[in-house]
């Protein structure tokens, strides 16, 4: 049995489900996330929507699915990791973001380079100058090293404002 089995078995089940499958909130708010779908199973199995195997099996999924967004999370703190916003700075100043996709844009929103990852090369900004790629930064960890001046730092942007898929 697994998810995609009971996903349609009950409107219950399905919100449920897909509340799971939000990895914004994973990757934002993963002990929160985790223990209201694990409060959500419990009020399923107490109303009778579900078995204590389906519940069981419902907990399992969610508690290794958080797990797994904990040491992504850690990670994301370390070093860039694409599906995560950044916020870079010049000292205290923000000069630009890394969006979710890697794309580096200022605060007008004019895009500034992509994040490149290459399969055993360290990751670079790249901009595209004239159809020509310049590289104006390498990662290393959470700095970007430039050409010229000083390396920008990055710091994790966490959107705790998100709204949780309501199961009712």
């Amino acid at each position: 049995m697994d998810l995609y089995d009971l996903q349609h078995r009950r409107p219950s089940l399905t919100n449920w489900i897909t509340s799971y499958r939000y990895d914004a909130a994973w990757r934002n708010l993963a002990d929160e996330h985790y223990a209201y779908l694990r409060d959500r199973a419990n009020a399923l199995l107490l109303f009778s929507e579900i078995s204590l195997d389906i519940r069981n099996h419902l907990v399992t999924e969610a508690y290794d699915k958080y797990q797994a967004f904990t040491r992504l999370n850690a990670d994301a703190e370390q070093a860039w990791t694409l599906n995560y916003e950044y916020d870079v700075r010049e000292g205290d100043t923000i000069v630009a973001k890394i969006g979710e996709g890697g794309h580096l844009t200022a605060p007008d929103l004019s895009l500034l380079g992509c994040v490149s990852q290459t399969p055993g090369v360290v990751p670079r900004i790249i901009q595209y100058v004239d159809y020509s790629p310049v590289v104006i930064g390498t990662l290393d960890g959470l700095a970007i090293h430039r050409p010229t001046g000083e390396p920008w730092r990055m710091t994790l942007r966490r959107n705790l404002d998100l709204r949780r898929w309501a199961a009712s």
